[in-house]
């Protein structure tokens, strides 16, 4: 192992044919976002420098767990039914009351970068996060009483003008559309199996067998036939309506968003079902690589292109290192709002360190280049 190790450290991650098409697609992402028609799709990765990443949330939550129950030992892999189970050990209000206090506004509530994303002229904003980084944002940007919408007990009236300012901006003020909830609405945190369930509408676990089958044997309750509806994926809650409906009709930029949610990749696969996605150029995608995830980070992007045709933009970083999402942001923002080569004001090692290290004066610098482009 120590002399495959030893290959991999000598090896670049991209060969002269990968860095070209790598750099190629970054030039269609930044076209693509200037045409004002790209939709913003942040996942945990975006908010990752100041709430907890994914491996230490669920410790987290099974540290909650434990103070209820000290055998709690249920396994955390199998992450969906391990909420349920969490849930269950420490009941409906403790589970919520500890969600919004881990994704609640900090003291720090955004980063700089962030302020460059949302400068950009992104046509929508949706997230799967539970935090109010980008509303914060937003509001440092251009004040507004309420950047966020969620779905679940909102009026649709609110919905609707979401909708209608993907068509019409100047008429509506953006929104970020929380698409699995905001961290201090109960009803409409999308975390656990059966959260999902209800979200979506459908269960990803396989079905034994058909609809037909099951109703055919009789003795179904209203109740048990309402489930098994849920269960088959024959119920379209608006949740469910709004994602399809994005990614079918809108062009989507996802970042800091890892692909590993089943019931997401399950709506990409009904998609494909309804519209043939094949090996199109529907979607962007950006991802973090490393040496040593590079083999299957190529892979899977090679399988997001063919499949649901979603084009993957790398960008590199050190292993056990991820502050370079930050950087790629703060670079992206310069080419999408055609800022001049900042080089001899802030060179590239020194806009990471304005993040991770928080020098104002530098980021100050890059905010003031940005502000010029008035896309506010």
């Amino acid at each position: 192992m120590p002399e495959i190790d030893d290959q991999l450290a000598d090896e670049p991650i991209f060969n002269a044919e990968e860095l070209d098409q790598n750099n190629l697609l970054r030039e269609k992402l930044v076209s693509f976002i200037k045409s004002e028609e790209a939709i913003l799709m942040a996942g945990a990765g975006c908010s990752g420098s100041i709430y907890p990443p994914w491996f230490a949330f669920v410790k987290l939550l099974k540290e909650e767990a434990l103070k209820v129950d000290p055998d709690f030992n249920e396994d955390e892999k199998n992450f969906l039914a391990f909420a349920d189970k969490v849930k269950q050990c420490i009941g409906d209000d403790r589970y919520y009351a500890f969600i919004s206090r881990t994704f609640s506004p900090k003291e720090k509530t955004h980063e700089q970068f962030h302020e460059i994303l949302c400068k950009m002229p992104f046509r929508a904003f949706t997230t799967t996060n539970y935090d109010l980084v980008l509303e914060s944002a937003l509001i440092r940007i251009k004040f507004h009483p309420d950047y966020a919408l969620v779905f679940e007990g909102t009026a649709k009236s609110e919905i609707n003008n979401f909708l209608l300012s993907l068509n019409d901006r100047n008429a509506h003020p953006k929104k970020v559309a929380h698409l699995h909830g905001k961290y201090n609405i109960e009803k409409s945190i999308v975390l656990s199996e059966s959260e999902y369930s209800k979200k979506y509408g459908f269960s990803i676990f396989q079905n034994e067998s058909t609809l037909f089958e099951k109703i055919q044997t009789g003795n179904i309750s209203k109740e048990e036939f309402d489930v098994l509806i849920r269960q088959y994926g024959y119920e379209w809650p608006i949740g469910r309506k709004l994602i399809w409906s994005l990614m079918a009709t809108r062009r989507l930029v996802f970042i800091g968003f890892s692909f590993s949610d089943p019931y997401f990749l399950r709506m990409l696969e009904y998609l494909n079902e309804d519209l043939a996605t094949y090996d199109s150029e529907t979607h962007f995608m950006v991802v973090r690589i490393t040496k040593k995830n590079m083999i299957q980070s190529k892979n899977f992007a090679q399988q997001l292109k063919q499949t649901y045709g979603i084009i993957t933009v790398f960008y590199e970083e050190e292993d056990e290192k991820y502050s370079a999402l930050a950087d790629f942001i703060l670079n992206l923002g310069q080419e999408v709002m055609d800022i001049e080569d900042a080089q001899p004001v802030v060179k590239k090692a020194e806009m990471a360190g304005a993040v991770t290290e928080g020098s104002q004066e530098v980021t100050d610098e890059l905010m003031e280049l940005a502000k010029k482009q008035d896309l506010g």
